[in-house]
C-alpha cells in the first residue's frame, strides 16, 4: 500500500509538471505572435511606447534636437525683438522680404484672405478643435494637451507677453510676433508631431507628406498676411518661432512628465 500511494503521488507531480509545461510553452507561443503582429507597426512608427505604455510624443532620437530648434528658435525672437523694439517703419531685411512676396503674390487674391482668415479667433478655435478631437478619438491624450496647451500658450506669449514689450507698430497695431502667425503655426507644429507618431497612414512617406502639408499651411498664411501688408516680414518669421519653441517645449515637458503619471501596464 505504502509503494501503491507513493507512485500515484509521483504520476500526479508528473502530470502536474507536464500542464505547467505546456501552459509555460502556449504562453510563449502567443508572445511571439504578438510580437509578430505589433513588430511590423513598431518598424513603420518613429514613435513607440514606453515600458510603462506611456506614447511620447517625441522620439528618444529628436529630444536633442528639439532642444537646439528652441534655443535658435528663441534666438531668432530675441534678435528681432531687440532691433525693432519701439519702431513703426520697415527694416532693411522687412523692405527686402515685403517687396518680393508682394510681386508674387497681389493682395486682391483670394488665397491670400482666406489663408490669413484662418488666424481669426473663431476658424483657430476650429482648428484647434478638430486636431484635438482627432487625437481624443485616437485616444492620444498627450496629443490633446499637446494642441490645447501648446496653441494657447504661444498665443498668450505673444499677445500678452512680447508685443506689450517690444512694442513695434505696424498701422498703429501693436504687430511684433504676428498673432495669426503664432496661432496657425502652432496647429500646424502640433499636427506635424501627432501625425508622426500616428499608426495611420501606415506609409513614413505619407505621413512625412501630411506633416509637411500642415506646415506649409502656416508659412501660406505668414506670406499672405506680408502681401496683405498686414504685418511686416520679421513680424510673421518671430511668430513661426514662437509656435515652434513653445510647441516643441510643451511636448518635451509632456514627454519628460506623462510617464510619470501613468502607472506600468499588469505584467502577466
Amino acid at each position: 500500500m505504502p509503494v501503491r500511494g507513493e507512485h500515484r503521488q509521483q504520476e500526479v507531480a508528473r502530470q502536474t509538471a507536464i500542464r505547467i509545461h505546456l501552459a509555460a510553452t502556449a504562453r510563449s507561443k502567443i508572445a511571439v505572435r504578438l510580437r509578430m503582429a505589433v513588430g511590423p507597426a513598431a518598424t513603420l512608427s518613429p514613435v513607440g511606447r514606453d515600458s510603462r505604455g506611456y506614447r511620447p510624443l517625441l522620439g528618444e532620437r529628436v529630444r536633442a534636437p528639439a532642444v537646439l530648434v528652441i534655443g535658435l528658435a528663441i534666438i531668432v525672437v530675441a534678435v528681432f525683438g531687440m532691433r525693432y523694439a519701439d519702431q513703426d517703419m520697415p527694416g532693411h531685411l522687412d523692405r527686402s522680404l515685403d517687396a518680393l512676396v508682394r510681386r508674387a503674390l497681389h493682395r486682391d487674391q483670394p488665397i491670400t484672405k482666406a489663408l490669413v482668415s484662418l488666424g481669426n479667433p473663431s476658424q483657430a478655435a476650429v482648428l484647434v478643435a478638430a486636431v484635438a478631437s482627432a487625437a481624443a478619438i485616437a485616444r492620444h491624450w498627450t496629443g490633446v494637451l499637446l494642441t490645447i496647451v501648446g496653441t494657447v500658450t504661444a498665443i498668450i506669449i505673444t499677445d500678452l507677453i512680447l508685443k506689450p514689450l517690444i512694442g513695434r507698430l505696424n498701422d498703429g497695431h501693436l504687430s511684433f510676433p504676428s498673432g495669426h502667425t503664432t496661432v496657425v503655426a502652432a496647429v500646424a507644429f502640433a499636427t506635424a508631431i501627432l501625425i508622426s507618431g500616428a499608426r495611420w497612414p501606415r506609409s513614413t512617406i505619407l505621413r512625412l507628406i501630411a506633416g509637411l502639408a500642415a506646415v506649409a499651411v502656416a508659412v501660406g498664411v505668414a506670406i499672405s498676411l506680408v502681401a496683405l501688408r498686414v504685418h511686416y516680414a520679421t513680424d510673421t518669421v518671430a511668430g513661426y518661432c514662437v509656435a515652434l519653441a513653445t510647441v516643441l517645449a510643451v511636448a518635451l515637458c509632456l514627454d519628460f512628465f506623462g510617464p510619470r503619471f501613468r502607472r506600468p501596464p499588469l505584467q502577466l
